[in-house]
């Protein structure tokens, strides 16, 4: 806003008796001043596309922005090179069968691993190579995965719904490779996601308000420790997610009977009282996913058609802005950042992307 000053003009005074004769000049006028316009940031949009693939799409991963791969209930790779182009620019590939695929991730343009409900990893250093470019290890015979996370190209990080950890120092090789551990207790609710910040701190999630930590994550199962961040009177809820950006900080949606919370972390090693709970979010819907990939931006997805983002993911819930999705299958999946100008989400049959998230 522009704020103009009147120039103040002072007349010419004749001698001023008693004064000895001394004159008043003209002041000079003053300078106009301009305040600042403040630099407003603009509200974040989001477009839908509606792929052609009958399946519902679970879960996405963009090691860059010019690859993304996500993966459906029905075993496709859905794969662009293109990812905010439209529908056209996705191409499905059997890669896994019949079997449905609950995660996948990318630590590299030469690296894709999708974990499926027979507790085989699908593994490709080539992406968009086709179908002949993937193949199934045995790495958790016959059990559910539910969320993978490779922090580095030489370990990969499983969980599955049995409640144990899944790793391997070596994702391309046999099935010999992959080392199967319980670290979710004598009671096990099952992990439902993980996310390693580093090859030296990884989080799994479960369904009982836990999450089990452990800062050498092949080490066995004494090597987790479990945490009740979300166990209050009346009944715990179900961890559906989980992001670690950073050792300093890890950001957790949870829903069930004790309410729907958010709960953020910036010491995820420091045990229960590390752990904060907001209330609120996305108008208090559960969150079906979350993805932070930086410590100042995390994207969430609810249940419903809504993004919600922040700037600031432990301040409170009022900082999370929500833009509702014009789609009608948009319900949950999985989000990939490969960058804070590109994101991508996945739910129903809809990709859904933001070059300003």
């Amino acid at each position: 806003m522009r704020r103009r000053i009147a120039w103040l003009l002072l007349p010419l005074a004749a001698a001023v008796a008693g004064c000895g004769g001394a004159s008043v000049h003209n002041q000079a006028p003053a300078t106009t001043r301009v305040s600042p316009t403040p630099t407003v940031s603009p509200a974040p949009v989001w477009t839908a596309a509606t792929l052609t693939d009958q399946n519902d799409l679970i879960a996405v991963s963009c090691p860059t922005a010019a690859l993304c791969v996500a993966v459906d209930n029905g075993g496709n790779a859905l794969i662009s090179t293109n990812p905010t182009d439209g529908a056209s620019s996705w191409t499905s590939v059997d890669v896994d069968g019949s079997n449905a695929l609950n995660a996948v991730t990318c630590p590299s343009t030469t690296l894709c691993i999708a974990v499926d409900d027979s507790g085989q990893a699908i593994v490709s250093t080539d992406p968009t190579g086709g179908a002949a470019a993937w193949k199934a290890i045995d790495a958790d015979t016959d059990l559910v995965f539910e969320g993978i996370a490779c922090p580095s190209l030489s370990l990969c990080v499983a969980v599955d719904e049995e409640g144990n950890v899944v790793t391997s120092t070596t994702p391309t090789g046999p099935a010999s490779t992959w080392k199967v551990v319980a670290a979710d207790g004598s009671d096990p609710g099952g992990f439902q996601a993980v996310s390693c910040a580093s090859p030296q701190l990884c989080v799994a999630a479960d369904l009982n308000g836990n999450i089990a930590v452990s800062t050498n994550p092949t080490g066995g199962t004494s090597a987790w420790t479990l945490a009740a961040i979300d166990s209050p009177a009346g009944g715990s809820n179900e961890i559906d997610g989980i992001s670690c950006p950073s050792v300093t900080l890890c950001v957790a949606p949870a829903s069930g009977g004790a309410g729907n919370l958010l709960f953020t972390s910036t010491n995820p090693t420091g045990g229960v009282s590390a752990w904060t709970s907001i209330t609120g979010v996305a108008s208090n819907a559960p969150l079906a996913a979350i993805l932070c990939p930086t410590a100042s931006l995390c994207v969430g997805e609810d249940v419903a058609t809504d993004m919600v983002t922040t700037t600031d993911p432990t301040g409170p819930a009022a900082g999370w802005l929500v833009f509702t999705v014009d789609t009608s299958n948009h319900e949950s999946g999985g989000i990939s950042c490969p960058s804070p100008s590109v994101c991508v989400a996945v739910g129903g049959q809809d990709v859904v992307t933001s070059t300003n998230p």
